[in-house]
């Protein structure tokens, strides 16, 4: 524990010795402030509204806060003195994890000033709020996770956070990719038929396509969650998504681990 309470402070407090932390952190400001402020203008407070518009701004800040996680330190030769320490592979990734997990919640900790104008103006502070915080910190716990490993496979900080990019991109459209899948299934079934399927049968598989697709998507897990309906089901999913990612992450630092011995 005492390890990775050391990796962790090293790496939160990296986010601030180099301007990368203050870069992002102005970045959600602004966003987060401009919205809140047309709100205000307008005479209404939709914080589960703000959450939700910072939400669909994760494919940027996400990268930019994982990217040199790993990288970072194969790039400047630090990493063979971290992998040749007493601390395990398992310590080395959860430390760096919870410190961008922590600099995330100290993004979204900014929003608190919005909640406290929110109450007094008047303002609506339900569960949905709670759930809209809730799915938004699972959900950036999971696509973490996902930018840690890609900045593991590589020691060119840009190119981890295009890998994380895509892929958060590519998990936040998912949706959209199931529907034009299911489609493009139909037709092809539909063109080939090379079994004599009758049309209900090959709209039905284009539809099942279609929701196994959407049964990965996080963003359809966590709407429930916003609308202040609460499962563990989407917690699960994204804790699981988070925890295969890290597994994959420890073993190939393990795996370089090896290799300097």
């Amino acid at each position: 524990m005492t390890r990775i309470l050391a990796i962790f402070k090293r790496d939160y407090l990296a986010y601030f010795r180099s301007p990368i932390g203050f870069v992002v952190l102005a970045i959600f400001m602004l966003l987060s402030g401009l919205y809140f402020s047309a709100g205000v203008l307008q005479s209404y407070q939709d914080m589960v509204g703000e959450i939700a518009f910072m939400q669909s701004f994760l494919f940027i800040v996400v990268p930019l806060l994982t990217m040199r996680t790993f990288a970072e330190d194969r790039k400047n030769g630090t990493e063979v003195l971290l992998l040749t320490s007493p601390a395990s592979t398992v310590e080395i990734v959860l430390g760096k994890y919870l410190a961008a997990l922590a600099m995330l919640v100290t993004l979204l900790a900014g929003t608190w000033l919005h909640l406290a104008v929110t109450l007094a103006y008047g303002g609506l502070i339900d569960f949905n709020v709670l759930g809209a915080y809730l799915g938004f910190l699972f959900l950036s716990a999971a696509f973490l996770a996902i930018g840690l490993f890609a900045s593991a496979t590589t020691e060119n900080q840009i190119i981890a956070a295009v890998i994380t990019f895509i892929v958060i991109i590519a998990m936040t459209l998912l949706d959209a990719i199931a529907s034009i899948t299911g489609q493009m299934v139909t037709t092809l079934l539909a063109q080939l038929n090379v079994f004599g399927l009758p049309e209900t049968r090959i709209e039905q598989a284009g539809q099942a396509v279609t929701r196994a697709l959407q049964w990965l998507s996080p963003m359809t897990r966590i709407t429930d969650l916003t609308n202040g309906i609460f499962s563990l089901s989407p917690l699960v999913f994204l804790l699981s998504v988070a925890a295969a990612f890290l597994f994959l992450t420890n073993r190939l630092i393990e795996k370089r681990r090896w290799s300097q011995r």
